[in-house]
């Protein structure tokens, strides 16, 4: 498996709770803006956000499976735009 990249998860996401989260990547590509439907918005450092083959929010550990992001939390984000 390769690193992930930012640009493979950004755009928009349907949280598999209700709600759409968006992920943009900075211009640079060395930061993320992550807007989350009840954290709200946070700027996160791309290699903080993508680390190695996964990606780790407030701890959390996700997962790039096709279109969606499983976390191990059980909760899923599935790609919309």
């Amino acid at each position: 498996m390769s690193m992930l990249s930012p640009y493979q998860v950004q755009g928009k996401w349907q949280h598999s709770s209700g709600g759409e989260i968006e992920i943009i990547v900075d211009s640079s590509g060395r930061s993320v803006t992550i807007t989350h439907p009840t954290v709200g918005k946070q700027v996160l450092d791309t290699g903080k956000f993508c680390a190695g083959e996964g990606l780790d929010y407030f701890g959390f550990k996700g997962k790039l499976e096709g279109n969606k992001i499983v976390w191990n939390n059980g909760v899923s984000w599935t790609k919309i735009s």
